[in-house]
């Protein structure tokens, strides 16, 4: 039986408590939850794998999940969104599942749905390092909302738009809570209490399962069952959950016969070693160019970053092997020949 999450409600000096983080953001000043949060979601992804399963936090199986789960998307949604009426219905805006090739930067929109009281959404499932999220969320922000006016109707017609990232690890190193909320909101003057422009413009979600997951007590309760659905400790524990939720069955189910389609699979595979690759080339080679001023320091930091992105590449194609897919099809992923890939393998 699927618990319904509850709706908005404020604190007794009239503030919204999704907006506490944002007047709260000096009471942290660490980064600790990032060493638990990371292996919390190591252990679910070494979890996963023992069973031979692609995990629900893989981009193109969550976005299959919930493009084929409304009921599920609609909950997920209630959770984090807490709007003052529960969502029944929602619209995929765009259900086709896009393929990922390794060298297409253009921004994609993992989940992007029309909620029935008007609200546009865009989810993001975000796995590994997130580089220049704020920008990237903003941008997201910028582009659902500015298309969201048809041709004619008035400014005030504009929905309210919502971006959500959920992370596997964590982010916000200052913050404690593992689901902030941001709006637009009064700064100046200094000192006087902060208030939010208008709660039906744009808002942004980051929901970090990791440090949800790592947090013990401070763990948000509405959103529990999802963290141990999206990132269990073990496997009797996700069985439990989907046992006393038939939603969560489901969705359990469906990561199965995923997970054994095995075109779908590589492709999610694919995805998740290509992207390991650009980002370790491209943090490694930022890092060193930035570290080392001279031209000598900077080309040295270029070839190690080269070398590093070249053992990412190696090793994931030696685990794409390792599950069956082909040199044929390793080739065309990583838009290389054939020979190419057999000397890339070689040079050990």
């Amino acid at each position: 039986m699927t618990t319904t999450p509850p709706t908005s409600a404020r604190t007794a000096d009239g503030h919204d408590p999704l907006l506490l983080p944002l007047q709260h953001s000096e009471k942290v000043s660490h980064g600790s939850f990032f060493p638990k949060a990371r292996l919390a979601a190591e252990v679910a992804r070494k979890l996963f794998d023992s069973e031979n399963l692609i995990r629900p936090t893989g981009d193109l199986i969550f976005k299959k999940l919930m493009t084929e789960s409304p009921d599920a998307l609609l909950d997920l949604l209630t959770r984090i969104l807490k709007p003052e009426s529960r969502f029944v219905e929602v619209e995929f805006l765009n259900p086709e599942l896009l393929p990922e090739l390794v060298e297409d930067k253009t921004p994609r929109l993992d989940v992007l749905v029309l909620c029935d009281d008007g609200t546009k959404v865009d989810i993001e499932m975000q796995c590994g390092p997130n580089i220049a999220l704020e920008q990237r969320a903003l941008f997201y922000a910028s582009r659902l909302y500015s298309s969201s006016l048809p041709k004619g109707q008035s400014y005030g017609q504009l929905p309210h738009c919502a971006v959500i990232f959920i992370l596997e690890e964590a982010y916000f190193g200052q913050f404690e809570d593992g689901h902030n909320e941001f709006q637009m909101c009064r700064t100046w003057p200094t000192g006087r209490p902060r208030a939010v422009l208008r709660k039906e413009l744009i808002s942004l979600h980051f929901v970090e399962l990791g440090k949800l997951r790592s947090s013990g007590a401070n763990e948000d309760p509405i959103l529990k069952s999802w963290v141990e659905v999206m990132l269990p400790s073990s496997l009797e524990e996700w069985d439990k959950i989907a046992s006393e939720d038939a939603m969560f069955e489901e969705l359990k189910k469906k990561v199965r016969r995923y997970s054994a389609d095995h075109d779908l699979a590589m492709r999610q595979r694919a995805i998740d070693e290509g992207r390991m690759g650009r980002q370790i080339e491209m943090a490694g080679a930022f890092q060193m160019g930035k570290e080392e001023g001279l031209e000598e320091g900077r080309a040295e930091g270029r070839a190690e970053a080269r070398a590093e992105s070249t053992h990412a590449l190696k090793s994931a194609v030696r685990r794409l092997l390792m599950k069956g897919m082909s040199h044929e099809e390793i080739a065309e992923l990583f838009n290389m020949t054939e020979a190419q890939l057999d000397e890339l393998c070689s040079g050990e």
